[in-house]
């Protein structure tokens, strides 16, 4: 089922629909990048609400700590990099707000085990490839919404010099996956940022990737991801075998599950829900 009504400004229209994320309450957060704003549905597909998001436009989010919301952009001038990434309320009072000057951010995950923001990201003034960063909070000023600056340091292999998304996501036991759309696979890490494996490869068959983007990791520790190339969604197990693909959907670009089964993908200006997966 879709919630949606295509493309456009009214509630359940996108410009076009981003990342997506999934509360603890089974709302359903999604990024409208040119509306400027985060729409938030009922895991039936009913509009709920929406807030605004300021000057930023909003790419990719992920549920933190307590159902706050954590919104990353996608800078393309350097007058943006201010709105790089802020952090709300479910409800969408601004809670905090970082700078990333000379950064320009794919994705964004939160890593419970150490109360941590992973970031997939490119620093442009040195040309340098894709990498994947942990951001650690420090609030240091006493404003209502103080801006922050972004510490970041980097672990893990370095992807494409192209700006090309990767996407992250991480399961209970604090292990982080990376879906890479260049080399057509995922990696996957320890809870410290330590390369343990990776699997896929280019191709379109069973356990073959072609330009993966939005990936997430269920209750039952499965990695599924959003074939975009192949216009799947494909599942694994957190060791990389290859399990079965799970819906075929024209090139689906975000994942995520919800607590009773459900799968949610944003494709284009359409968000599907897929009672069960």
């Amino acid at each position: 089922m879709s919630p949606l009504v295509g493309r456009g400004e009214g509630p359940g229209q996108f410009r076009p629909a981003g990342g997506l994320a999934v509360s603890s309450t089974n709302e359903i957060f999604v990024a409208d990048e040119h509306n400027k704003r985060i729409q938030v549905f009922s895991m039936k597909g009913g509009f709920l609400r929406s807030f605004p998001t300021g000057n930023m436009k909003p790419q990719a989010v992920c549920m933190g700590n307590n159902d706050t919301l954590w919104v990353a952009s996608y800078p393309r001038r350097a007058s943006d990099y201010g709105h790089a990434i802020q952090q709300y309320s479910k409800e969408g009072s601004v809670l905090a707000k970082f700078k990333c000057n000379d950064t320009r951010l794919c994705s964004i995950a939160w890593h419970k085990f150490s109360g941590r923001i992973i970031l997939s990201l490119k620093k442009l003034s040195a040309r340098a490839h894709l990498s994947t960063a942990w951001l650690s909070p420090t609030y240091t000023q006493t404003e209502a919404t103080p801006w922050l600056t972004c510490d970041m340091t980097g672990f893990g292999s370095k992807g494409s010099k192209f700006v090309v998304p990767q996407f992250v996501t991480v399961d209970k036991n604090g292990n982080i996956f990376i879906a890479d759309s260049i080399k057509n696979h995922v990696e996957k890490y320890d809870k410290n940022g330590v390369y343990l494996s990776s699997f896929g490869s280019k191709g379109t068959g069973a356990g073959n990737l072609y330009n993966p983007s939005g990936i997430c990791v269920d209750s039952l520790g499965r990695v599924i991801v959003a074939d975009t190339g192949n216009s799947r969604v494909e599942m694994f197990t957190a060791e990389g075998e290859h399990i079965r693909t799970i819906a075929y959907i024209n090139q689906p670009t975000h994942v995520a599950t919800g607590g009773e089964g459900q799968l949610v993908l944003t494709h284009g200006k359409f968000v599907t829900i897929l009672p069960k997966y």
